[in-house]
């Protein structure tokens, strides 16, 4: 009976200090964007929006469109990615 009490206690203890561990470090922690890198997102998001508009003005996308589009999207999406993660 004495083990399993003590057992029982070591193993609460043991997860209370798992929990208070990870609490003080938590794994993948973000930053939080900057006034200006939300206005430079906003800026690069509506140019491409814009672009799209464009493009898509007279009903129909031609490959060269097509390509600069999907360019333009890989821009923003690589510029998104490394003011998320500076």
């Amino acid at each position: 009976m004495k083990r399993f009490v003590l057992g029982t206690a070591a193993a609460m203890l043991s997860g209370i200090a798992f929990t208070s561990a990870a609490q003080a470090a938590p794994f993948g922690h973000r930053h939080a964007l900057t006034p200006y890198e939300r206005a430079v997102i906003a800026r690069s998001q509506a140019s491409l929006n814009h672009l799209k508009w464009r493009v898509r003005a007279d009903g129909r996308m031609t490959p060269r469109e097509r390509a600069l589009v999907a360019g333009a999207q890989a821009r923003h999406s690589a510029l998104v990615w490394r003011l998320r993660r500076s």
